[in-house]
């Protein structure tokens, strides 16, 4: 897979990198033009992609979302308010979690 979408079938949403044993770092982005993962763009001024490409994963439905992002540090967001539930995407091998909210599009 290209991106995010083809992956969630949404718009926007949250990745989690959880990186090699810091705090891991949260971006909340519109990635629906983003090919690979989505990044932060030096300066903050934006998100970008490495075209890098998207595993095929099975996602699970979850009712804990601010737990997942709770020690997190969001490095990228636009104000959104934090969901409660939705489809949580781990990528184990990559250390990413990808988060699909239930009612974003």
């Amino acid at each position: 897979m290209e991106n995010l979408y083809d992956l969630t079938g949404q718009e926007s949403g949250i990745v989690i990198y959880h990186g090699d044993g810091g705090v891991p770092e949260t971006v909340v982005c519109n990635w629906s033009h983003i090919q690979g993962f989505p990044r932060v763009a030096p300066g903050g001024l934006g998100i970008i992609g490495f075209g890098e490409e998207i595993p095929e994963t099975e996602g699970e439905h979850r009712d804990d979302i601010p737990v997942l992002i709770e020690g997190t540090e969001v490095v990228y967001a636009n104000g959104e308010d934090m969901p409660q539930a939705g489809t949580v995407y781990e990528m184990e091998d990559l250390n990413i979690t990808i988060i699909a909210p239930d009612d974003w599009n």
